[in-house]
């Protein structure tokens, strides 16, 4: 299985700790394959330090962690686009190069595109259903992250 883990799934990690950690945890033990693209990085950044106030060291290591755990995909010119949010274009497009299975965002610009051409994008909620009908991680109690505008 392949996953491309929208920007917002990695802020939830820094902002809400254990219920994203265990979603990432689980899809790394799997040995599922996680993309990213230095997009998805860059923003994770600026999202961390400038948007949410965390120390530009701690945004810094959250990239690097993001980083180590990923396959990076190249950018390109893609025909793709998200047309309600362009900045959400470069997600779309680098899920689709990868050939992800699942691209997991609580973006609801990105979330209106499912299913597109083939690719399932799918909210983390969601996620942590596949996971759990994967016997991945146990059935339980799961916080619903807000819907990104």
């Amino acid at each position: 299985m392949k996953i491309f883990f929208d920007t917002n799934v990695y802020v939830a990690e820094a902002l809400l700790g254990e219920a994203a950690q265990e979603m990432l945890a689980a899809t790394e033990k799997a040995s599922w394959r996680i993309y990213a693209n230095e997009h998805l990085l860059d923003e994770l950044v600026r999202v961390l330090a400038d948007e949410l106030g965390f120390s530009r060291r701690l945004a810094l290591l959250s990239r690097q962690r993001v980083f180590r755990r990923t396959t990076l995909v190249d950018p390109v010119v893609s025909r793709h686009n998200v047309p309600d949010d362009v900045a959400d274009t470069p997600i779309l497009a680098a899920a689709l190069q990868a050939g992800v299975d699942y691209l997991v965002t609580n973006d609801r610009h990105l979330l209106a595109l499912d299913p597109y051409e083939g690719l399932r994008i799918v909210s983390m909620h969601q996620y942590r259903d596949i996971l759990v009908a994967e016997g991945l991680l146990a059935p339980g109690a799961w916080f619903n992250p807000p819907t990104e505008n």
